[in-house]
């Protein structure tokens, strides 16, 4: 039977491929909304909620967030009137249990692959910075803020965060080809999968995610490149 939840479109690729830039244009686009997994949690932990209390304690130990409270998060937020045309995922699912688990709570209508070469993770990864206070993503070189250090939405601090150092750049790859390609198959079987090349200026490879999912191309196969 077809899920009879809400629809939401998922973006996927390895860190660094421009999910959180492309998240929130894309989401204007389409006239929904758009949501990140990691801001969730963030504003989770603010309230001072026992769930917060519990996401805190995960990510001061070094463990992953249990993925049944990220699908109770989600579940919460696409409960919310503004997600009743759907919703935009940036972070989630990262592994095939959390994309199982967002089947049963959401019809993923399309997972977006923004696919790129581990060389321009590498390149872009040192120069990503985020805001410490709404999570808005910048970078050096593509996508500078206004004021050094400062974030042009809600003028927090702008920091480099240590997952976003060259020296853990490859573990958090192995990670991706261990845990997220079986993701893209699990949504290829599905026909959900759209691949985008994502080299390019911002607004170009935003274009493409959004013809992807307007034209629908069910017959759009995938291919995750190492490097050239």
């Amino acid at each position: 039977m077809k899920n009879p939840h809400r629809e939401v479109i998922v973006l996927i690729g390895k860190p660094g491929s421009g999910k959180g830039t492309q998240a929130e244009p894309l989401a204007k686009a389409l006239g929904i909304p758009f949501v990140s997994t990691g801001k969730l949690m963030r504003e989770e932990i603010k309230k001072g909620t026992p769930l917060g209390k519990s996401i805190a304690a995960d990510v001061a130990a070094g463990k992953l967030v249990d993925n049944k409270i990220t699908a109770l998060l989600l579940k919460r937020r696409l409960n919310k009137p503004d997600a009743k045309d759907g919703i935009i995922i940036d972070g989630s699912p990262r592994d095939l249990e959390q994309a199982l688990i967002l089947d049963r709570i959401a019809h993923v209508a399309h997972a977006i692959l923004i696919s790129i070469t581990d060389h321009e993770v590498i390149r872009r990864i040192s120069g990503r910075r985020i805001c410490s206070r709404c999570g808005r993503n910048y970078h050096i070189e593509a996508n500078r803020p206004k004021v050094d250090n400062v974030c042009d939405v809600c003028g927090g601090r702008i920091i480099h965060r240590d997952d976003d150092k060259p020296k853990i750049i490859k573990e958090r790859l192995k990670s991706y080809r261990e845990d997220t390609i079986p993701v893209l198959h699990y949504y290829r079987r599905l026909r959900a999968l759209r691949r985008i090349d994502g080299l390019g200026g911002i607004k170009e490879v935003g274009k493409r995610a959004l013809n992807a999912i307007l034209e629908s191309d069910k017959g759009l196969k995938f291919h995750e490149p190492r490097n050239g």
